[in-house]
């Protein structure tokens, strides 16, 4: 029981439910049905075996009260006529399929009989070994059952006889038959109760299977719904829930289960918060070290590379050698420029500024860089957008940032395209989508980490920055992307701030 699925486990218990009942109410049904019908056969058949027999002892009596006592060598021949047709009628009335009358007198010799008139059987035993013949004689009136078989039957039946005693002439009159006979009747309808039994047990079995598997199927859905969502958690993904189907004790299960993701999100994010909060403090103390022992000496090195670039004559085998000191020089300086900004990202100052006015001007500016020159920047501002309290040169890094990281993602042409929407729930998104690449679903995650990056001379800082900015505007900033179909950042920033 233990390996098996819910479901079977339940149709198991429920089975035997369905099925015990009607085998008991059908079997109780069956033996009181049986029971009943076998008392009244055999109340009735009695009664026509006593009926046939007093039957008999009128046509004898009338015989007797019209010409005396029965005579083998009378020779009146109108009173034997009579006598054989008395005697006909008799062994011609059957009893059941095989039952007979038959009179013998009281030395046990049958005076008629159907086959065997005049002989005697006295010494007749039944197949027990009782003398039944002679226990007949002795009464003279009453009820006998006895076992008997005939030449040809494999076992033998039980036979049930009424006898009277015709006292004129001595006579026993006996009328018999054998109990299987009666009970035909009554066997077939055991029978049919138990054909009717097993029928209604298929139809029943047949209908509450499939209803036990849909009921099973209702209550372990959800319970496989939450085996995959732990199954999710197990691997780190907290994203998806455990659907809630009701207040039972599966919901109230699902909905506590929910509630725990939700707190282990929160957790996680609590956990990602203190980490960045301990790499900003260490890039904070980092960086100011950094700024005192590196910028003075590249400030240094960047004036006399520029100095030696003055002087040195452009077809010089040196020149091109004093241009890569400077132009290094210019991006180690950038980078420690760009760690001072994440790790002391100030608080935005915020003012009311209309959103669409900020962007178009940066998306104006930004196609005049020669690193957008090879894509065409479009914008998409809706009417009548509300005004969204901003710090203005802060978005500025932001956008730009978005806008140079899509135009060096494009390889040839390609198209980026910046975007507003207002969202009834109070909130501005702003949209940046390109025509670009896409990003590998296994990169999301890691693309806001500092100092992560896919290009050769980037820093990995420049979407750090942007998130510790929009974060600190109370908004969120989140991607998607489809590998070849392009990426879209969406930033979402409240109108109202609390």
């Amino acid at each position: 029981m233990k390996n098996l699925k819910i479901k079977w486990k339940i149709l198991l218990l429920v089975l035997p439910l369905v099925v015990i009942p009607i085998i008991a109410v059908g079997n109780i049904i069956g033996y009181v049905a049986t029971r009943q019908a076998y008392r009244g056969i055999t109340e009735t058949s009695k009664a026509d075996l006593d009926h046939m027999t007093r039957f008999t002892i009128d046509l004898l009596s009338t015989y007797h009260e019209h010409f005396g006592p029965y005579r083998e060598d009378e020779k009146d021949s109108f009173k034997r006529k009579f006598f054989e047709d008395i005697r006909k009628i008799i062994k011609d009335k059957k009893v059941g399929a095989t039952g007979y009358i038959y009179c013998l007198d009281s030395s046990g010799t049958l005076t008629i009989h159907p086959a065997r008139e005049g002989a005697s059987i006295v010494e007749s035993m039944d197949s027990d070994g009782k003398y039944f013949i002679k226990e007949m004689l002795a009464k003279k009136a009453g009820w006998i059952r006895y076992p008997w078989k005939n030449p040809g039957e494999s076992e033998a039946r039980m036979k049930i006889v009424r006898y009277l005693y015709f006292e004129p002439w001595g006579w026993i009159v006996a009328v018999g038959s054998y109990e299987n006979e009666f009970y035909a009747e009554a066997n077939l309808i055991t029978r049919q109760i138990v054909e009717n039994m097993i029928l209604i047990l298929l139809v029943s079995t047949f209908v509450s299977v499939p209803l036990v598997f849909y009921l099973s199927s209702k209550l372990t859905n959800p319970i496989r719904n939450m085996i995959d969502v732990v199954r999710n958690v197990k691997r780190g993904r907290t994203d998806k829930r455990i659907e809630n189907t009701g207040n039972d004790e599966i919901g109230e299960l699902a909905g506590s289960f929910n509630r725990m993701i939700e707190i282990i999100e929160r957790n996680k994010e609590m956990e990602k918060t203190l980490n960045q909060q301990a790499k900003m403090a260490a890039l904070g103390v980092l960086s100011s070290k950094i700024a005192h022992e590196i910028n003075n000496p590249l400030g240094v090195i960047l004036g006399y590379a520029s100095y030696l670039e003055g002087k040195t004559p452009a077809d010089m085998p040196v020149y091109r050698y004093v241009q890569d000191i400077k132009n290094e020089s210019r991006r180690c300086k950038k980078i420690v420029e760009e760690l001072l900004s994440y790790a002391r990202v100030p608080a935005p100052k915020l003012v009311s500024k209309d959103l669409n006015g900020i962007l178009g001007e940066i998306v104006q500016f930004a196609s005049n860089l020669p690193e957008t020159r090879h894509v065409e920047i479009l914008t998409r501002f809706p009417d009548d957008f509300p005004l969204v309290k901003v710090d203005e040169d802060q978005i500025y890094q932001v956008a730009i940032n978005l806008i140079l990281n899509a135009a060096n993602a494009i390889t040839g042409k390609g198209r980026i395209v910046v975007g507003t929407e207002f969202d009834p729930k109070g909130e501005a998104i702003i949209t940046f989508e390109d025509t670009g690449p896409g990003i590998p679903e296994e990169l999301r995650e890691k693309i806001f980490e500092p100092f992560f990056t896919t290009r050769p001379n980037g820093t990995g800082l420049g979407l750090a920055i942007a998130k510790q900015i929009v974060k600190q505007h109370l908004g969120t900033i989140s991607v998607e992307s489809e590998p070849g179909k392009g990426t879209k950042f969406f930033i979402r920033l409240p109108v109202e701030k609390e």
